[in-house]
């Protein structure tokens, strides 16, 4: 069987900034990403992914341009498993569906032909059709906190199952519940303390936690990620592979290879990739009325609300803010950014934007990729003729 994971054009445009540049299947969120989590659980790699164009040559996993498959099960990257969905899925024949409410989860299917422009084609008569009213669905950005700290729980049996922890070195304090923490191997810490009372802890192989550190579960730590000292992480947190991290996080999603080294404060956000917050940077994530917030909507062109009251900042890849920034409830930041000037910024920081905000200035093209190599290559990661493309695709489109 061949399985795929497909973009909803809707849940895809929703979900901006972070699928800017990707696609749903690679958001990061609980331990895993959305694709490697249903690569665990079929155990095999996915076949192909399908998401909107100028997204293909880099993540669609394509041999040819024009590949044809063969008993294939297609399966919407929105929807997080759980074990009910997957018994479900792995009990599906041909042209049979699973739905939540009035969207497709799974269609099983007999052959299908890459669709070049996206999906567009999934039908509605089914021979049979199983109805889901419960499931995690990541259809907006803050889906991705909001949900964060049940799928940790949640991934936490899935990578430690058959598996066995190592053990610290040096002087640390467990508090609660050894058998909640998962740690892989050469893990440096001395002089920390993990918490597992109210949640698991699994810290991946080749992490470094200096003196001072504070985790109380439920977190994920990736591998070769860096915590300064004195770090404090509450729960609900995912520190995505090769971050450095410091001050305090709490419930926030940062993907790989972004830093918030120093201190400062970031609470229910998100960080792409290759983002960095200067030092004394701080994010607000209530209202000082408590009331719900207003969202910036890209397809509105307006703040919305929306039923959500702890909001902190969601931050697009490649985008960095400078010394003492201090962020606004529910702020959007777009891809490469560069925030720095007086007062706070704008709640909404559209993609390209350059130093004084209220000014509205943009980072010219070439700066943009200068600065992404700079950084890339840094961590001996080439910045590529792929990531130039995407990122020149978002730049002819940005709104400044």
């Amino acid at each position: 069987m061949n399985f795929i994971l497909y973009d909803d054009i809707t849940e895809w445009k929703n979900l901006f900034p972070i699928t800017f540049t990707r696609p749903i299947s690679e958001i990061r969120l609980g331990l895993f990403t959305i694709k490697d989590r249903w690569e665990k659980i079929f155990g095999k790699k996915v076949s192909c992914i399908i998401t909107q164009p100028f997204l293909i040559k880099k993540y669609s996993l394509l041999n040819n341009d024009n590949e044809y498959f063969k008993n294939v099960l297609l399966i919407n990257s929105s929807f997080i498993p759980n074990e009910k969905l997957v018994s479900t899925i792995f009990s599906l024949k041909e042209n049979e569906a699973i739905f939540f409410k009035e969207k497709i989860v799974a269609v099983k299917i007999n052959s299908f032909l890459y669709p070049k422009n996206g999906i567009k084609f999934l039908k509605k008569k089914y021979k049979k059709i199983y109805k889901f009213d419960k499931l995690i669905y990541i259809q907006y950005p803050w889906d991705i906190f909001i949900n964060n700290e049940i799928i940790l729980k949640q991934d936490f049996l899935i990578a430690t199952k058959a598996k066995k922890s190592f053990s610290l070195l040096g002087y640390n304090n467990i508090l609660y519940y050894k058998e909640r923490i998962f740690l892989e191997e050469n893990i440096i810490a001395n002089n920390i303390v993990l918490n597992a009372q109210f949640g698991p802890i699994y810290i991946e192989k080749n992490v470094e936690i200096m003196e001072g550190t504070v985790i109380k579960g439920p977190v994920f730590i990736g591998t070769k990620t860096i915590l300064n000292m004195g770090t404090k992480i509450y729960g609900g947190t995912t520190i995505g592979p090769f971050c450095k991290v410091g001050g305090e996080i709490m419930n926030s999603i940062l993907f790989s290879y972004s830093n918030k080294i120093h201190n400062g404060f970031i609470g229910n956000s998100v960080l792409g990739e290759w983002c960095n917050l200067g030092a004394g940077t701080n994010i607000s994530n209530l209202r000082n009325d408590y009331c719900k917030v207003k969202v910036w909507n890209y397809e509105k062109k307006n703040y919305i609300p929306i039923n959500v009251q702890f909001f902190g900042t969601i931050m697009g890849d490649h985008s960095k803010s400078a010394i003492n920034t201090q962020f606004n409830t529910a702020t959007l930041v777009g891809v490469s950014s560069s925030i720095f000037g007086y007062g706070f910024p704008p709640k909404y920081i559209p993609s390209f934007s350059f130093g004084n905000i209220q000014k509205k200035k943009k980072i010219f093209f070439q700066k943009v990729c200068e600065t992404a190599e700079i950084t890339m290559n840094r961590r001996n990661i080439n910045f590529s003729i792929l990531d130039r493309k995407i990122l020149e695709y978002l730049y002819e489109l940005s709104d400044i």
